[in-house]
């Protein structure tokens, strides 16, 4: 492992490829991820590189949403993913507290809770008034659409079914979402 490396930790794959998409992983799949460099029929890694994470959430898109474009199949997946991670012991710990949260006091532990399954995320949120922020994350080629359902489907996980995130801007360097929501009365 190189000191500067991407890293993804090992309940981030268990929230997708276990228990997000586990029962639908054919066998073919499966021979596919181990060649990419995910054998589900192991112990899962403490973390594999980013590079290896990217190769297989692409199989998995590939496989269970060939009608969809690379860009909606990783942004399904990632939302699926939500489901799944919600179900590891982290997942249920975090979801428990971010259900206690407004939507402004969740999205600024954000960063925090994207680092819990990674060692490379990086978030800035733009406050844009009450009810509506730009969150620019970090995150480049196609996984910055499974991020994108990942925000989704951490609000509808966290009881927030009216916020929305659109894909705004990406470059290079990160994407960048826009976040709305509808203000709920005490």
């Amino acid at each position: 492992m190189l000191k500067n490396e991407r890293l993804v930790f090992d309940q981030t794959v268990e929230g997708l490829f276990v228990r997000g998409i586990g029962p639908k992983i054919s066998p073919n799949l499966r021979q596919q991820l181990k060649q990419a460099g995910l054998d589900l029929d192991k112990r899962l890694l403490p973390a594999y590189p980013v590079e290896v994470w990217e190769r297989c959430v692409g199989l998995a898109a590939k496989t269970l949403h060939p009608e969809k474009s690379e860009a909606e199949g990783f942004r399904l997946l990632g939302e699926r993913h939500i489901e799944g991670y919600s179900e590891t012991m982290l997942g249920r710990a975090i979801f428990g507290v971010l259900r206690l949260m407004n939507p402004k006091r969740r999205l600024s532990r954000v960063r925090q809770n994207f680092r819990a399954g990674n060692n490379y995320q990086e978030a800035l949120i733009t406050d844009l008034g009450p009810t509506e922020v730009d969150l620019w994350l970090n995150e480049r080629g196609l996984l910055r659409h499974f991020k994108h359902g990942i925000v989704q489907g951490s609000a509808r996980g966290a009881g927030d079914l009216n916020m929305r995130a659109v894909l705004r801007h990406f470059d290079d360097e990160g994407v960048t979402f826009r976040i709305t929501w509808t203000e709920t009365k005490p």
